[in-house]
């Protein structure tokens, strides 16, 4: 199993990756795949928006009826989870309550100064819940769970896949632990229990076709296409090299097994032994994962904020990083 703090650091860059680095498909299992048909996002179980707990990053706006002062305020949720307001001394708790709940803590509040207060308060933005999907889907981007949203709704409100995807997609969960599980697109269709209810933080990667992954401490981590035999030190060198300070007796090798590749194992690598030795060199498979680990923690979040420079995950927001 793969150490708590290394699955996290592998993850973060992985989500980073698979945004801007595109790759090539293998057409003849594309085919099969993107026949498979995903239901409309109308198939879901909504909830009304009045259920939404509210969070740090949410914008609220705090209407007090017949107080000038207190007509237009728009306050954000701080990330402690409070928000300060005009003529309360002190910051209120909103974070983990509906509106309704903090309608009724506001309005308790300002009895203190006013006789009836009407109070109204409504979220205009969403930011403390989101998922976030990409890879070989239409449309890549965070979603804000102001309902129930599902496997089949997050790729339906993505557009739905493209010709390049592959049989199986990658769910990550970060809460309560970090956890990757594997679906293959054909039992999504035929098993609904697989058709996972979604939370917040969880990222959904539809993996293309036919590539291998290679993340961590190297110069350039991509995805990048099986268009031949590719070996375990080949596609590092793909990636340009292990960079410095890198663990090279310690290479995590990530790979997808069973016959849906929706089963996982790691080995760890000695790659000064390839290098020594090519015949105990490693031939990869499609979705493989090469993990470089890097010496110290310090240095793996700076090549994370690098990554994420990139443009693409900056833009969309990515708050699963919170």
């Amino acid at each position: 199993m793969i150490h708590r703090k290394l699955f996290f650091t592998f993850h973060l860059a992985f989500l980073c990756l698979i945004f801007v680095i595109p790759a090539s498909a293998q057409q003849e299992q594309t085919a099969s795949n993107s026949s498979a048909p995903i239901p409309s996002s109308s198939d879901a179980k909504t909830t009304n928006n009045r259920d939404y707990r509210i969070g740090a990053g949410d914008v609220l706006s705090v209407i007090v009826a017949d107080v000038p002062e207190l007509k237009s305020n728009r306050v954000k949720v701080s990330q402690q989870g409070t928000i300060d307001l005009l003529y309360i001394d002190h910051s209120v708790r909103v974070a983990g309550l509906t509106e309704q709940q903090v309608t009724e803590s506001l309005r308790k509040e300002y009895m203190a100064i006013l006789k009836e207060p009407q109070v109204t308060i409504f979220i205009e933005e969403y930011h403390a819940r989101m998922v976030s999907i990409a890879g070989a889907v239409n449309q890549p981007k965070q979603v804000a769970l102001t309902r129930e949203l599902r496997v089949y709704d997050l790729i339906s409100l993505a557009g739905g896949l493209n010709d390049k995807a592959g049989n199986v997609i990658q769910l990550v969960h970060f809460q309560p632990t970090e956890s990757i599980e594997n679906i293959s697109l054909n039992d999504l269709v035929r098993k609904p229990q697989l058709n996972r209810v979604l939370q917040d933080g969880d990222f959904i990667n539809v993996p293309e076709s036919g590539v291998i992954y290679v993340t961590g401490n190297v110069n350039k981590p991509g995805a990048f296409p099986m268009k031949e035999t590719i070996k375990l030190s080949q596609a590092i060198a793909m990636a340009g090299g292990v960079a410095q300070d890198s663990k090279k007796k310690e290479i995590h090798l990530v790979r997808s097994n069973g016959p849906d590749q929706t089963e996982t194992s790691e080995v760890i690598v000695n790659l000064f032994e390839i290098e020594k030795d090519a015949t105990k060199d490693i031939i990869l498979k499609p979705y493989d994962v090469v993990m470089v680990p890097e010496s110290t923690r310090a240095k793996q979040t700076r090549t994370l904020v690098q990554t994420f420079a990139g443009g693409v995950a900056s833009a969309l927001g990515w708050g699963i990083l919170r």
